[in-house]
């Protein structure tokens, strides 16, 4: 049981502190202080600071170094130290670029982010947060230090990336706070990061922001609920051998059970119930589910807020029905790439199993497998997902023009989670639910080759050709309905390379290879390519110093101090102080000049790596979780195949957060957004694959019946399929209706028994929200004098239900 630790005078402190403090909230006709302009030059008292917030890297925009030192100046320097920022300029050896470090006194972070704070209250707050927001010293968070910074130069300064000779503006690493995570945690060999991952979050949290923190609490979460059920995959795997096909595909039935309803529903809302912990914890309001952020590229028409009544911007909803439309048609598109894809993977592995009949471990036909799985993965993962679908998703929703980044999320999320249901899940739910079905592949693969290669539309293919001879044994339904002679003299084979046979339809395999290959493939790229890229760093670090170090060794000091004396500015050393410093930079390097390369050598970097995008973690995270729920049934290792990537993601990212990616900016959140939406809405897919894989694609019901095992085969090698000898398709689908109807009764049931909010966690809110209410009470009504007789007092009932009332009277 947690309890409260603010008292009801610290309340009251803050709410008068809200009223009457003076430097809660800035004011503009306070003169503040200037900041302060070094150049550095590695010497003594012009070496670099232990730790900067932000940098900001300038172009080369002018004619001469001249102008653009003198540029730099007055467009960019100038505007910073009039808001109080310190800045420290690092110019280039060949003096065409600067690089500006900038700090923020700590007076200046407190002041203002307890006025960020305030703001954000008043959009999206309740009672509970006004208190921290008061109380807490917002300077000491390096996160809420990074937006206090941010604000300063974006909205006090205005100095944004489309700024005059501004190239890129960035928050800097603090190295020492990533070294102390990588070795206290991310590297540590003594699984510190998941022992502790408590602690490793707070301290993301308090670096990275809660955006990034929701992440890795959410990835652990997941991770640690797998390892139940991947357990129990485990043991039913090796198990499978010793129980027999029968009672292997009865298990199997209650396994899927298990996994698709019980374990996916009951995670959820335990990951729910986790979230309000967590918003308590961080003193979050966690009855919100978003926070508000202005979206930058927002561009409306001017209106009148009805809430503020204060200007405001406003898009009609009607004009983005055209993307609307673009978005359809692209799905569209996609749906038909997907179609020839997979029917080109059938026929290759159609062709494989005629070729290489052996399908032991390690054979051809099971390299050549493995080889059509990684073309597989690298299509879904590398030109469909990262070159085609998410740019193409990014521009439509720009195009819509959403007023807020949690619109604009939210908006880019449904569709990414759309086109990933096209990617991903349309090849197994064509195999599992449309192959399976007798004459399904027939209609298909004929219409693929009477479409694309003119063929009749019943041509015979694959099982209706002859093994030896290519003349047809049997003739295939017309895929147009018509009714064609069947007569084998009147179909001839089909010219086009599409081909498919139902008896080689292997379920396992054909889904085992694809998903494994893809996750490795995710891996491979999360952990492989940030390391390929670090290590061309280090290589071209040391050669990048040592031409600076030889262009500047080589000049002769002599006649170069001369000409440097000649050509300083002596009329205004004010308004010229960075050309000046910028002419004498040779005259003056110190002994600390090789530290300042090294430094202005990982700006760089920096400024050249990608910046942190969740989209992609959700993204992998989605897809898992998906395959879990729907799949485990077809193979119990699922699990734990997805448990092991994720413990060796999870400290990838870790590096990848630490190393490799620019420093995230922090924003406030409440949960995981709406990737738990895409969750809840996975889960409810998976209950509804599970009856269908039951009832209609691996035959697994048919092993509850005694009669349907006589015409089926049990021994070891059987074959995921349905035997519709046994059930046909209709009565298949009213299974499959009413059991999941049933299936989802069920989980309402759980769903609405079940609180969201821990009680604990109920228990001490209302605690602290009367606290703040009785703090409220008091502070704005004084106990009243007594001028009204005892009589009268003795009148008030004392069983009132409202005790601030009672107590003041």
């Amino acid at each position: 049981m947690y309890t409260t630790n603010k008292s009801t005078e610290n309340t009251r402190d803050a709410i008068s502190g809200m009223r009457f403090k003076e430097d809660l909230l800035s004011s503009p006709g306070r003169p503040s202080h200037k900041g302060l302009y070094r150049y550095l030059t590695g010497a003594v008292d012009a070496r670099q600071h232990n730790h900067y917030d932000f940098a900001l890297v300038t172009n080369n925009q002018a004619q001469d170094e001249v102008e653009i030192a003198e540029s730099v100046q007055s467009h960019v320097v100038e505007p910073l130290i009039e808001h109080g920022l310190h800045v420290d300029v690092i110019e280039a050896v060949d003096g065409t670029y600067f690089i500006l470090m900038i700090r923020a006194p700590d007076d200046i972070v407190t002041r203002h982010a307890k006025t960020l704070k305030l703001q954000m209250w008043l959009r999206c707050g309740n009672a509970r947060e006004l208190e921290s927001t008061l109380l807490e010293d917002a300077g000491m968070n390096p996160a809420d230090r990074i937006q206090v910074v941010d604000h300063l130069i974006r909205e006090d300064a205005k100095i944004t990336e489309n700024s005059p000779f501004v190239c890129r503006i960035f928050p800097v690493h603090d190295a020492a706070m990533n070294d102390e995570l990588l070795s206290r945690y991310i590297a540590s060999p003594k699984l510190e990061m998941e022992i502790q991952s408590e602690a490793f979050c707070a301290h993301v949290k308090t670096y990275f922001g809660e955006k990034v923190a929701f992440y890795f609490c959410f990835l652990d979460y997941y991770n640690k609920s797998l390892f139940p059920i991947a357990l129990v995959g485990v043991v039913l795997t090796i198990a499978r051998p010793f129980l027999g096909t029968i009672i292997y595909m009865r298990v199997l039935v209650f396994w899927g059970f298990l996994v698709s309803v019980v374990w996916s529903f009951w995670f959820l809302k335990s990951w729910l119930r986790k979230t309000k912990e967590l918003n308590f914890r961080w003193k979050n309001n966690f009855n919100a589910t978003f926070t508000v952020y202005p979206n930058p590229t927002f561009r409306g028409t001017p209106c009148i807020n009805p809430i503020t009544n204060l200007p405001d911007m406003t898009y009609p909803g009607w004009k983005r029905y055209p993307t609307y439309c673009a978005v359809a048609l692209f799905m569209l598109i996609q749906i038909a790439i997907m179609m020839l894809f997979i029917a080109a993977w059938l026929t290759v592995f159609e062709v494989l199993k005629v070729r290489y009949p052996n399908s032991g471990f390690m054979t051809v036909q099971w390299w050549c497998i493995l080889g059509g799985g990684i073309v597989f993965g690298l299509f879904i993962d590398i030109v469909q997902w990262n070159v085609v679908v998410t740019r193409v998703a990014r521009v439509l929703t720009r195009w819509e023009n959403w007023k807020t980044m949690e619109e604009y999320e939210r908006s880019l999320i449904r569709k990414l989670f759309c086109m990933d249901f096209l990617n991903y899940y349309t090849w197994f739910f064509l195999l599992a639910f449309v192959y399976v079905i007798p004459g399904a592949g027939d209609w298909i693969t004929n219409a693929l080759n009477s479409i694309l290669y003119k063929d009749p539309v019943n041509c015979c293919f694959g099982p209706h050709l002859h093994a030896t001879a290519n003349v047809c044994i049997s003739c295939p339904a017309p895929w147009t309905g018509h009714h064609v002679p069947v007569n084998t003299s009147q179909c001839v084979p089909c010219k086009g390379w599409v081909t498919f046979d139902l008896s080689h339809l292997n379920l396992e395999q054909l889904f085992l290879t694809p998903i494994i290959v893809t996750q490795g493939l995710n891996l491979l790229l999360a952990v492989g390519w940030p390391w390929c890229l670090r290590q061309k760093h280090h290589y071209t670090k040391k050669r990048t110093d040592k031409q600076a170090l030889a262009f500047i060794h080589d000049q002769d000091a002599s006649k170069r101090g001369f000409e440097i004396l000649g050509a300083l500015n002596y009329e205004k050393p004010t308004n010229y102080a960075l050309s000046n410093d910028s002419k004498a930079r040779f005259m003056t390097l110190g002994p600390h000049f090789d530290a300042l390369l090294r430094l202005a050598r990982d700006v760089l970097y920096q400024s050249e790596q990608a910046t942190y995008d969740p989209y992609e973690d959700y993204h992998c995270a989605s897809v898992q979780f998906g395959f879990v729920v729907m799949f485990s049934m077809l193979w119990p290792l699922m699990p734990l195949a997805c448990l092991v990537i994720n413990a060796l993601k999870w400290r990838a990212d870790g590096v990848r957060l630490c190393r490799t990616v620019q420093r995230p900016f922090p924003r406030k959140a409440n949960s995981i957004g709406e990737w738990y939406n895409v969750l809840v809405i996975l889960a409810c897919f998976g209950v509804v694959v599970f009856t269908a894989l039951v009832f209609v694609s691996t035959g697994a019901i048919e092993f509850f019946f005694p009669e349907c095992l006589e015409n089926m085969d049990v021994s070891p090698n059987f074959r995921f399929g349905p035997s519709f000898q046994c059930f046909s398709l209709t009565p298949r689908i009213v299974m499959v209706l009413v059991s999941e109807h049933l299936l989802f009764v069920t989980i309402w049931l759980f769903w609405t028994a079940v609180g969201s909010v821990p009680k604990w966690l109920a228990l001490e809110w209302q605690i602290q929200e009367y606290n703040f209410k009785l703090g409220l009470y008091e502070g704005q009504n004084p106990p009243p004098k007594r001028s009204y007789s005892s009589q009268q007092s003795e009148a008030i009932p004392c069983g009132e239900t409202t005790p601030l009332i009672s107590k003041n009277l």
